[in-house]
């Protein structure tokens, strides 16, 4: 299971929107309402590590949350502001998918195992990455074959988190290993 949601700064979106004048990097720092953050400017420092600038505490809305619902954008996670019209926007939204190296610990039938995230240790082998719990992840190898149980326990595999179509998406997991091979004389 990925810890922590990895986030996009869709800056393709606004580099035709703003000038110099009107652009500044953000680090986000707290949640007010809804889709609207709490930010601070920040810099680069000599050695290019961020900073921030001043003491001043800006308002920023994410154009890629709803504004009915509550954000989920992480403190410290950093953006690319645009003022437009005088209100400071972003738009930072949860990748699409995340990849993440998992044993299969067990399988529940029909295709669905529980999994655990692994953590490479070396050349070939894997240990449960710290922290990391059993979570549910569908087989698509046998969504529509036979009755599932095929994926032997202890079979390390590469899980994909995907946000369905629920508002707010809820993560689902799955992973694609061979199921039911079919052999010729």
């Amino acid at each position: 299971m990925i810890t922590g949601t990895t986030l996009r700064d869709g800056f393709g979106r606004f580099a035709q929107l703003g000038n110099s004048n009107g652009v500044m990097l953000v680090r986000i720092t707290g949640l007010q309402d809804a889709n609207q953050y709490d930010a601070r400017p920040i810099e680069f420092d000599d050695n290019g590590q961020p900073q921030f600038v001043g003491e001043e505490i800006k308002t920023v809305i994410n154009l890629a949350e709803p504004a009915d619902a509550t954000g989920q954008i992480p403190d410290n996670t950093d953006a690319i502001a645009i003022d437009v019209e005088g209100q400071w926007v972003v738009f930072v939204r949860p990748s699409e998918s995340g990849v993440f190296p998992a044993k299969v610990i067990n399988s529940q039938g029909s295709g669905v195992y529980s999994i655990r995230e692994q953590t490479p240790t070396g050349t070939g082998t894997f240990a449960d990455k710290q922290g990391a719990t059993n979570i549910d992840a569908q087989n698509l190898a046998e969504l529509s074959l036979g009755p599932g149980a095929a994926v032997d326990t202890g079979t390390i595999i590469l899980a994909t988190a995907t946000p369905d179509n629920g508002s707010p998406p809820t993560v689902r997991y799955s992973f694609d290993h061979p199921a039911y091979a079919k052999y010729l004389d």
